[in-house]
């Protein structure tokens, strides 16, 4: 087909763009499209080259119209203005210094985490983060691939994207902590949280100190010790519960703060064992789903320029892909969301 030795007809056309997820003109072109680089990458693989597969491309492609469509609604007005996160410098800021410091800023209080509920703490996170500036979103692509990446194609519209493989909340939070401090220090790409990589590394301890402050952790074990102690598996599973952090988390934080011996996160690591997979969800409400995946700010942003009448209600349905029916109910949701992460 390619030497024109066959000429494809419209069926076979049609599903070459759809497989391929592109418009049907693109296909037509003579010259390949104007097409932006890939993210910088900041992943360390052991005698081979990261890749970037198929459905993570997909997600960066999904970011990047989603930072197209928040600079057209910001240009034209269409919007509330808000918050510009600030510029951290990876290399003059110490990172759990800035961890901890940003925690404050945003004002998310160790009672507030702690009141929390398991299974609301990874939504309530993101609606911090989201408040404080940001977009996330949250599509389906490998973990083999990349835990999570960002885009900063412009200020208006930092985007952070978090693999929906990863079933984990804890897991989750830390990556969308993560992918926070990489808009912060303004370096944007796809992350594997691995420590030989520096900007990894100050990510991970931004993350750490952010997550499970000292004034957080002080709460939890009562008075300070002078020195290193060896605490054990089950008070490290009762407070990273308590914290909705992982355990290995916790460990490598103890760590960091010199309430633990060097080791002690491998000592904690070799109790655990194999964690069981969590089942995989089947199912599900469409809506629901959808506004998962778009994030609540960019979701708010396209309903209320729709109900300020300053962009069509079929315009506002095509660019969520959500019914005007659902319009007012994803309203009611997300005002509910702000009021349980306890922000305005």
């Amino acid at each position: 087909m390619e030497n024109g030795d066959k000429v494809p007809n419209l069926t076979f056309f049609k599903q070459l763009s759809s497989r391929l997820r592109i418009p049907g003109g693109s296909l037509l072109r003579q010259t390949p499209p104007n097409v932006p680089p890939m993210p910088s990458d900041f992943r360390t693989v052991e005698g081979r080259l990261p890749e970037v597969g198929f459905e993570t491309r997909l997600a960066i492609n999904f970011a990047r119209t989603i930072s197209e469509n928040v600079q057209e609604l910001v240009e034209n007005q269409l919007t509330t203005p808000v918050p510009r996160i600030p510029r951290l410098n990876r290399i003059g800021d110490n990172a759990e210094e800035s961890g901890e410091a940003e925690r404050r800023r945003l004002g998310v209080t160790a009672n507030l985490q702690l009141q929390w509920r398991s299974d609301q703490a990874f939504r309530n996170w993101r609606t911090v983060i989201e408040n404080a500036g940001t977009f996330v979103t949250i599509k389906n692509f490998p973990l083999t691939d990349c835990k999570g990446f960002t885009i900063y194609d412009h200020h208006e519209a930092p985007i952070i994207v978090i693999s929906k493989k990863e079933r984990f909340d804890p897991a989750r939070t830390f990556t969308l902590i993560h992918e926070y401090a990489h808009l912060l220090i303004r370096e944007p790409g796809l992350s594997d949280h691995d420590d030989r990589n520096p900007v990894e590394a100050w990510c991970n301890k931004f993350t750490g100190a952010f997550l499970m402050p000292r004034d957080t952790i002080g709460v939890l074990i009562g008075a300070w010790p002078n020195e290193p102690r060896e605490w054990t598996l089950d008070e490290i599973r009762t407070w990273s519960r308590r914290l909705k952090v992982s355990q290995q988390a916790l460990a490598i934080r103890f760590e960091a703060l010199g309430l633990a011996r060097e080791g002690f996160f491998r000592h904690i690591r070799a109790q655990q064992g194999q964690a069981a997979p969590l089942p995989e969800q089947l199912g599900g409400n469409y809506v629901n789903t959808q506004v998962n995946e778009l994030g609540n700010r960019f979701t708010k942003s396209v309903l209320n320029a729709e109900r300020l009448h300053r962009i069509q209600v079929a315009e506002a349905s095509e660019i969520l892909a959500l019914k005007p029916i659902h319009f007012d109910r994803v309203r009611r949701q997300i005002d509910d969301q702000d009021a349980r992460a306890g922000v305005s």
